[in-house]
């Protein structure tokens, strides 16, 4: 996968992830955004190495058990697009 459709997939999921903490007051989302924020970077640095965003949703699940969320699907997403895109 190409640099720029996974850095808009990762955006997009970083947006959903920050719209869900102000909007539900998730605070305990920081360490998830702050994940998806250094792994932007990296790519657009090309210095990653290592998907820091892998098992963000089981993270997720961990903390807030709401399965149902839709924003579930836009960070699986993200998490696959980043390992195609190392691999």
């Amino acid at each position: 996968m190409n640099k720029n459709k996974v850095l808009e997939i990762l955006k997009k999921a970083l947006l959903a992830i920050r719209e869900e903490e102000i909007l539900y007051n998730k605070v305990k989302l920081k360490d998830i955004e702050h994940k998806y924020v250094k792994v932007i970077s990296s790519i657009e640095n090309d210095t990653l190495t290592y998907n820091e965003i892998n098992n963000s949703v089981k993270a997720y699940l961990e903390v807030y058990n709401d399965y149902d969320n839709p924003l579930l699907y836009e960070m699986s997403d993200a998490e696959e697009a980043v390992s195609e895109y190392l691999n």
